[in-house]
């Protein structure tokens, strides 16, 4: 199973450059807001990681060569689950070090002015102020096992292609559902939730927040091994 894991991420290491855009684009247009890079950027990274992995899956027909190897379908379905959260901790760890790097920089310019009126346009900065570290990462946590929940059980039910498909406008609704949420809630209820969520000790609010992301993967990947098991990969 490990080298499964092993196997999709040395093919998906070309998707660095794709890393590096987004981390660039995204502290450009959130230079102000630096909330939104790690709520955004993460999820969106380890989408095109994984994405990626079950397009090269397709491209080299691995299915049928799993079929022909002593592998079992089960340590397939759960390969993708583990390099997912793999390449999350990776996307965490790359916005970390990109945006740090930055903003030491510290580019300025005419740009960066039309980001910074933008951001402020949007009232993102009074947002991302209402947030602190331990939420930011809970949220990319929470936002991308519940996408990959949904994603790999329509993966291995049906076809790359179709799933592709499906998932087209994935990118967009990851970059700008956060935002439209915000913004329509409007900053003084995102207060009084961050201020609830913060009243709440935290080793209760860490062991309910574990509960029901174990919840939701384990029925998500009982669910992939039920449609992967009975897939006819001879096609």
């Amino acid at each position: 199973m490990f080298n499964l894991v092993l196997k999709d991420i040395s093919i998906t290491k070309g998707t660095f450059p794709v890393v590096l855009i987004l981390c660039f684009t995204n502290n450009m247009f959130f230079i102000n807001a630096p909330a939104f890079i790690y709520i955004i950027v993460p999820p969106l990274i380890a989408y095109e990681y994984f994405k990626n992995s079950c397009e090269n899956d397709y491209k080299y027909n691995s299915n049928i060569m799993f079929s022909s190897l002593p592998v079992n379908r089960r340590e397939v379905v759960f390969s993708k689950y583990i390099e997912s959260m793999l390449f999350l901790i990776f996307a965490i760890i790359c916005t970390i070090v990109f945006t740090f790097v930055f903003r030491r920089i510290g580019i300025s310019g005419l740009g960066v002015g039309a980001f910074i009126h933008v951001s402020k346009l949007m009232h993102l900065d009074d947002f991302s102020k209402l947030m602190n570290f331990k939420i930011i990462i809970m949220y990319s946590l929470l936002s991308t096992i519940l996408f990959i929940s949904i994603y790999f059980p329509i993966y291995f039910k049906l076809e790359y292609l179709k799933v592709r498909n499906i998932f087209a406008l994935v990118s967009i609704l990851i970059c700008f559902v956060p935002i439209l949420v915000l913004y329509i809630m409007g900053s003084e209820n995102i207060y009084n939730i961050v201020k609830y969520f913060s009243g709440i000790p935290g080793i209760i609010a860490n062991v309910a927040l574990i509960g029901i992301l174990l919840i939701i993967l384990y029925t998500s990947v009982n669910i992939s091994i039920k449609y992967y098991e009975n897939k006819d990969l001879i096609l």
